[in-house]
């Protein structure tokens, strides 16, 4: 559909739902093809969802060999009822046409936790406290028989395995092993020995069980919002791709997040803060699901970064590839050495780096002759 035919179909849709004449205005867009905007009449303000059906969506559980999907903001609605039924703070829904891929919700202002962080002086420890205090009343909710049996049978959340894990990570040796790794035959046995790799570490994510997961759980994700009482609740947004996953999963999104170093010394307090929280979950067995969360999710994100800058021309998310491989390196000496052992083998420190496209094009050539 073409811009024009678009708008005409969001205009119409604005209208029906009580903001005729009002002028999205577009807010700062993601990785993904769904956009934002505010809408504001003077009296109040909401927030328009626009993830027009045509577009190109990436599966984000690794449902399917191909992970490209026709787009839906069905997962929105059911996602935000199961957290509301959590107890969690998300943004109430007003209005929406499946159909047309258009929702229409609550607007929690611009303040997320990032920006408190970086601009109003807000504490740190604070505010990822907030954030871990979250998981554990989810989770706390969560490990009720009868909580997960409802969320799960309303909300029709994918469970998670080892093959969705793997599935997730074919975009890394896709998309991204071919940026650092020229040599077809190298980059061949490279992939030969991930998969290897993988059948070790994997297992490990599942030591503690599993969970409901927001999946994208971080700062940015994270909301000051105000109460009626005078204070602030955490507001949390961006909560569609829920699934049941390792319970160490969103707690490695937010405290190894490859956009905010919290540094060492308070990831590890509140990983204890967490750990206390629950008597029978033995610490041990956590670490080392936490550290396979770990090498899962940035693995992951690695894909993607080569997936954006190949498909989508976007490389601003280059600069994140160092840390990427910082975080997956920390402490896998310790937890996780065949994870240690590959990346030695294969991705040498100068391949750590923020590739370059030309790279890519020269194996990519080399691969298919």
């Amino acid at each position: 559909m073409n811009a024009a035919a678009r708008q005409d179909v969001i205009d119409l849709f604005l209208g029906k739902n009580g903001w005729r004449d009002v002028v999205p205005v577009p807010l700062v867009d993601d990785a993904s093809a769904r956009k934002y905007y505010r809408l504001d009449d003077g009296r109040r303000t909401a927030l328009l969802m626009d993830f027009p059906i045509d577009a190109i969506s990436v599966d984000p559980h690794g449902i399917h060999e191909n992970p490209e999907r026709p787009a839906s903001v069905a997962p929105v609605m059911t996602t935000t009822d199961l957290f509301m039924q959590a107890g969690w703070r998300v943004p109430a829904i007003y209005a929406s046409d499946v159909s047309q891929g258009l929702v229409l919700i609550e607007d929690f202002g611009d303040l997320t936790f990032t920006r408190a962080l970086d601009q109003n002086g807000a504490s740190k420890p604070a505010l990822y406290l907030r954030a871990v205090d979250q998981l554990i009343n989810l989770h706390r909710y969560c490990d009720t028989k009868t909580a997960r049996a409802r969320m799960q049978a309303e909300a029709d959340l994918v469970v998670y395995g080892p093959d969705n894990f793997r599935r997730m990570l074919k975009s890394f040796k896709d998309d991204y092993l071919p940026l650092i790794i020229a040599d077809p035959v190298r980059r061949n046995q490279a992939m030969i020995d991930f998969d290897v790799m993988l059948d070790g570490v994997l297992p490990s994510c599942w030591k503690t069980g599993t969970v409901i997961i927001h999946r994208d759980y971080h700062v940015d994700n994270l909301m000051l919002v105000e109460n009626d009482e005078g204070g602030e609740d955490c507001g949390i947004i961006d909560f569609q791709d829920a699934a049941i996953a390792p319970r160490p999963y969103d707690l490695v999104s937010l405290l190894r997040d490859v956009r905010h170093d919290i540094g060492s010394e308070l990831e590890a307090s509140l990983k204890d803060r967490y750990c206390a929280a629950f008597e029978n979950l033995d610490h041990s067995d956590f670490e080392t699901s936490y550290m396979a969360c770990n090498m899962v999710r940035n693995f992951r994100i690695l894909g993607r970064f080569g997936w954006l800058a190949i498909k989508a021309g976007k490389r601003r998310y280059f600069d994140f590839i160092p840390r990427c491989w910082e975080l997956i390196l920390r402490d896998a000496d310790r937890n996780l050495p065949e994870l240690a052992a590959w990346i030695a083998n294969y991705i040498p420190v100068e391949a750590r780096m923020a590739p370059s496209l030309s790279g890519a094009r020269q194996s990519s050539e080399q691969g298919a002759s």
